[in-house]
This record gives C-alpha cells, structure tokens and sequence, in this order.
C-alpha cells in the first residue's frame, strides 16, 4: 500500500499591485475607479460630447438659401412683368419745319391819363357860419319826447316837493309811455303829473310814474283813488318822498 502525499499548497496571491490617481497621486483601492481627494477619474474615459454647433450652423444655412431663393424667384417675375408691360416704341412722328413768324406792325404806346388829384380836407379848417343865413325847419321832422326824467320840455308837472301822498295809475320804463297815459288822462278831465322814482326813495327806481296830485294824508288819497277808481281800475295810492 503506498503512501499517500499531500499536494503542495498553491501559490500564494501576487501582492496586490498598489494603485494612486494620476492628477493627485493619492492611494486608490485596486477596484476604485474615481480618487475621493480630488474627482478624477482613474480607469472610466469619459466620453467628449458630441458639437451642437455645427448642426445648427448647417440648418442657419439652408434657411438662409432658401430666403435668398425666395427673393431672387420674386425679382425674377417683378423683371418679367415689367418686359410684358413695356409698349412697342412707335417711329416717330415727322417733324414738321419751323413757321415762318410775320412780324406785325410797331404797336402805338397808349398813354394812360393822369389821375385825378384829390383834395384832402383839412381836419384842423373851421368853417365860420354866415350870419345872415337862415334854417328852414323840415315839416316831415318829428320832435323826439324827452325821456330825461326832469319834466323840461313836457306840459306835464312834475312832483311839486317834499313828502305826500298821491294816487299812481301808471308805472312805465319809458318817458314817452307815461307821457301817452297822461295826455289820455287830462283828455278825461284829470289832474296829472309825471315824476321819475329814481328821484324819490320810496318809490322803486327806474319808472316814470303817471301821478293825480299830492295829498297832505293817506285818507284824502284814498278818497282821490275812488273818484278816479272807475277811469283807472289799477290805480293804487301810495307815499311819495325823497
């Protein structure tokens, strides 16, 4: 029986080879692929992007060719429409020779006349009046009323003074209005008179007032008022004083 021999035991694992990063030369594990002290990567290549820039400058092209097509296409038929507009040039028309001009006779200057001279008259002249001539009156002219307020120049009275009472019948804004009242008033055999209220303060201002005549008291006015009364409906006494 023959002995039994035991195998030699394998070789022992090479030491395992100690790795560093390339960029910072720190120790890595023998699996590490990225250094923990400075990023880089030891044995993994990473892969450079690929251009966006050139795809985008052929597409900028293209578009640009086509737009440049587009312009020349337009120009192109714009050239043609015009050659179809264009008219045949017709021969030209003869040119017929000069008119022989008949000089006309020396015209005779007219000879404009002088203006008229004006005479300016002068502002600062006066004219003496003749004394011994005379104004004819018109007959057709009419005398205008006085509307003044002070009675000159009427046949009508005017307040004879100082406070009293009276009997009014007519309140009118004109001189020549009351001066018609009045004279249809003496036609019917009354006393009369015409004063301006402007001149009295008890009295509103701006009316020529057609009065009968003054009384010393209210009672004998309203005794005036009734004899009045059936002539003059709207007559009203009232206190006349400056």
């Amino acid at each position: 029986m023959s002995a039994m021999q035991t195998p030699p035991p394998p070789d022992a694992p090479a030491a395992a080879e100690e790795r560093r990063c390339p960029r910072c030369g720190s120790a890595m594990a023998r699996d590490q692929e990225w250094c923990l002290a400075c990023g880089a990567a030891a044995t993994t290549e990473i892969a450079e992007p690929r251009g966006w820039r050139v795809p985008i400058m052929l597409t900028g092209a293209l578009a640009l060719l086509g737009v440049i097509g587009i312009v020349l296409a337009i120009a192109a038929l714009s050239g043609g429409g015009e050659k179809l507009g264009q008219a045949t040039p017709t021969p030209s028309a003869a040119v017929p020779p000069p008119a022989t001009t008949t000089p006309s006779p020396t015209a005779t200057p007219t000879v404009s006349p002088l203006p008229t001279e004006t005479t300016t008259p002068d502002p600062n002249a006066t004219t003496t009046p003749d004394p011994n001539a005379t104004t004819t009156p018109d007959p057709n002219a009419t005398a205008t009323p006085d509307d003044s307020g002070t009675g000159t120049g009427s046949s009508f009275a005017d307040w004879p003074g100082g406070s009293g009472w009276t009997v009014i019948i007519e309140s009118a804004t004109s001189r020549s209005k009351a001066e018609s009242v009045a004279t249809a008033a003496q036609g019917k055999g009354h006393t009369v008179g015409i004063l301006h209220s402007d001149d009295y303060s008890s009295l509103n201002p701006g009316y020529y007032v057609v009065f009968t005549e003054k009384y010393s008291s209210e009672s004998a006015a309203e005794d005036g008022q009734k004899a009045i009364k059936s002539d003059y409906p709207d007559a009203y006494v009232r206190r006349v004083k400056p």
